[in-house]
């Protein structure tokens, strides 16, 4: 467990017990298949307590269990063999009874070429797994109306029938294409395909990753990080003070690879030597003061690099400021259209100042 050797050490190990275990068993199977715990084995009804035992009593530390097949049939992963009238086995495709045929929903925020992936995939589990002509139609059906309900269309299996078949592509047409890279963006609706498009027309090819996916906003197997110890951050600290028109709606944006509270410390001492903050939210003015549970994690990146970027666009959509420079990072001026498109203003009950929408994918694009 933690180690990247682990899988490969366990594996030897277990193929040298099952050497062991099938040289030195009284009745040896007929056949032993393994993915990594997981056996097909066949032998006669009468030995197959009789082998389990012999497994058990090898290493004190690993137990087998035994599962028969019943009504001719036997499940091992995602196949389901089935024994023949002949002796004959054909394979299937294996659900639990608990599968739910819930599969990636056509209306989410994915690339197309992942949902086409989706289809793709089972197709091709299907047509390499069953071995019958009949059951292989039957399982296509199956996952044709198992994702119409997920929302995909009917040119979308058309789509990818058209994409499986080979086709005929000219010596002379593969010579001439030559490629010449290969990047990875963050997926985002409307601007990533534009991307794409543009690098394939200069023999890069593009690959895209999700953002902001439902796992990463509802599962955490970890307690959540107080906000005073988070690290890496790209912060908004606003200031809590009061003006002659109403509250003070200016604010700092910075960025630490420290945690936030000894990053805030630092801006709270006026005699900072590492930064000018302190005159930034001009706590000098007894009007004015800042506070640390008011300030606003922004993004989160713990690469020195890309978390620069990340400031300096927060600070070039934000232009309302006290920041006297364009952060840590220049970003060219030349991705002002692009930022400023995506910029929505709301304002916040709390603090007065203005939050971006859709900053958080725009900064993922440009650290890349």
């Amino acid at each position: 467990m933690g180690s990247p050797v682990s899988p490969i050490v366990c594996n030897l190990y277990m193929e040298h017990l099952e050497q062991i275990a099938i040289a030195t068993a009284p009745h040896p199977p007929l056949w032993w298949f393994r993915y990594v715990d997981d056996t097909h084995t066949k032998l006669k009804k009468c030995h197959a307590q009789e082998f389990t035992d012999h497994l058990n009593t090898l290493d004190p530390d690993i137990k087998f269990t035994t599962e028969g097949e019943e009504n001719r049939s036997l499940a091992f992963l995602d196949t389901l063999s089935v024994v023949q009238e002949d002796g004959s086995i054909n394979l299937k495709i294996y659900r639990k009874p608990t599968h739910t045929d819930q599969y990636l929903n056509f209306t989410s925020n994915h690339p197309l070429q992942q949902k086409l992936g989706v289809i793709q995939t089972l197709f091709h589990r299907a047509e390499s797994v069953i071995t019958d002509t009949t059951d292989c139609v039957e399982e296509k059906q199956h996952i044709t109306q198992a994702l119409a309900k997920c929302g995909y269309p009917s040119w979308t299996f058309n789509r990818v029938s058209k994409q499986s078949k080979p086709k005929a592509t000219t010596s002379k047409a593969r010579k001439d294409f030559v490629r010449k890279g290969q990047n990875v963006l963050p997926y985002v609706k409307g601007i990533s395909e534009a991307l794409k498009r543009t690098f394939n027309s200069y023999g890069i090819l593009v690959c895209f990753k999700p953002t902001q996916t439902l796992r990463q906003l509802l599962v955490a197997p970890k307690d959540k990080t107080a906000k005073k110890d988070i690290t890496g951050p790209v912060y908004m600290i606003p200031c809590q003070g009061q003006t002659d028109k109403g509250p003070c709606t200016q604010f700092y944006i910075g960025e630490t690879e420290r945690s936030l509270k000894t990053r805030f410390l630092e801006h709270r001492r006026p005699s900072s030597t590492t930064s000018e903050v302190s005159q930034h939210i001009h706590i000098e003015s007894p009007d004015h003061f800042v506070n640390l549970e008011n300030v606003e994690i922004l993004d989160r990146d713990p690469r020195y690099f890309e978390r620069g970027v990340k400031e300096a666009i927060y600070i070039r959509v934000n232009q309302r400021s006290l920041n006297r420079d364009s952060g840590r990072y220049k970003l060219p001026k030349v991705y002002d259209p692009i930022l400023m498109s995506r910029v929505r203003k709301v304002t916040t009950l709390r603090s007065g100042y203005s939050a971006i929408e859709g900053c958080s994918a725009a900064t993922e694009n440009f650290s890349d």
